[in-house]
């Protein structure tokens, strides 16, 4: 074992495992180890796969399901706001890869708190496999409450936490500023907002570097702006070749209107269907380098594929970019206020859709099972 880190070995001998093991390696290895580092702030303290982990072969590849159980302990000085762990076969790169993001933890030091990890990870069987567990299960990155980190951030991990924490405090200022007005009809609007029949769909969003060749015929579409009042970086519009649910090398054209160098942008995507319906898709964070008051374009030499969440086809007929977050060189973030969402578009829905973030799912569960009261609690303890 090393001694520059704290490795948790998992057993193959596993019910339902055995035939996958003698498959993958006739040694008989381990499936997958917690590789924590030993200076880590946080550590794991136990770690079990569940029964429905099985392997089986996909075409060339063995698809693997890992459904496990993992108990950590912030070790740290600093309560923990959110982590990133990275599975990975080091033998394989890229493929064999994947990440367990968990925003919104409000974890105190020495508290031990749990994380699921159901994911499916792919192994060519050309690729030969190095001694050792088949994957390995580390901290990527740790985000603590006063924004600093630890971890080797591999995935760029630190930027995705920063922005769902700076989304937790302003959700949680505006909640509150609700609830302290006594404003409590407009706060219980609020947080229906993750009850079944009115959370507005989200579409899935993926990158596609070598999409598989399409013979239909593609149709050039203009690419409208949504405008955020406070952002640092307007977009002007830009133009986009489309074929079904593709966007192939999308160009939006951006003008920064700060006195700060901007060194990457998250653009958000508004969908509109065939039938005529707005979807919110996830935004795609690029590097960008602007200096103040310059102006540049964003292009994407691969392809966007969007999908409804069940997986349904659907034809792209309209597209509207809007900046969801915005990284300065010195490492700062903005986002939008509530403010500049509410003015930025009158459809109710896709305004629901621009503001609902983890932290407000979690205060709206909080609402459901304790009234308010519970939330008030749980605002008080977070502020």
């Amino acid at each position: 074992m090393a001694s520059s880190s704290t490795r948790l070995l998992t057993a193959c001998a596993i019910a339902g495992l055995l035939p996958f093991v003698a498959a993958a390696d006739d040694g008989g290895s381990r499936w997958i180890d917690v590789e924590f580092s030993r200076d880590s702030p946080v550590l794991p303290v136990s770690f079990s796969l569940g029964p429905g982990s099985t392997a089986g072969v996909r075409g060339t590849s063995m698809a693997f399901e890992l459904h496990a159980s993992l108990l950590l302990r912030n070790t740290g000085t600093k309560p923990l706001s959110g982590l990133t762990l990275r599975v990975e076969a080091k033998d394989l790169t890229p493929s064999g890869k994947g990440s367990v993001s968990i925003p919104s933890l409000q974890i105190a030091p020495g508290e031990v708190f749990p994380v699921r990890i159901d994911m499916e990870l792919l192994r060519p069987f050309t690729v030969m496999k190095s001694d050792g567990a088949v994957f390995q299960l580390s901290l990527d990155c740790a985000l603590f409450a006063d924004m600093t980190s630890y971890g080797p951030d591999k995935l760029g991990s630190k930027r995705a936490l920063m922005v769902y924490e700076l989304e937790a405090r302003r959700d949680r200022q505006y909640l509150a500023e609700l609830l302290r007005s006594g404003r409590i009809p407009q706060l219980r609007e609020e947080l229906n907002f993750g009850l079944q029949d009115v959370t507005p769909q989200q579409l899935g969003l993926e990158l596609l570097r070598d999409p598989l060749s399409d013979t239909r015929r593609e149709q050039a579409l203009n690419v409208q702006a949504v405008s955020f009042a406070s952002a640092p970086v307007q977009p002007l519009g830009g133009a986009a070749r489309v074929v079904g649910n593709q966007v192939r090398s999308p160009q939006i054209e951006v003008r920064n209107t700060s006195q700060k160098a901007v060194r990457s942008i998250a653009m958000g995507w508004i969908v509109r269907d065939e039938r005529g319906r707005d979807f919110l898709a996830g935004s795609v964070p690029a590097p960008i380098q602007l200096a103040p008051v310059q102006t540049g374009t964003m292009t994407e030499s691969g392809t966007l594929r969007f999908s409804h969440p069940l997986g349904q086809p659907m034809s792209i007929e309209g597209l509207t970019a809007f900046i969801n977050d915005v990284e300065f060189a010195d490492g700062k973030l903005w986002i939008p206020s509530r403010a500049d969402i509410q003015a930025a578009t009158p459809d109710p829905v896709l305004r629901r859709a621009l503001v609902t973030s983890p932290e407000q799912q979690r205060l709206a569960e909080i609402y459901r099972r304790k009234g308010v009261a519970g939330l008030a609690e749980a605002l008080r303890a977070t502020n």
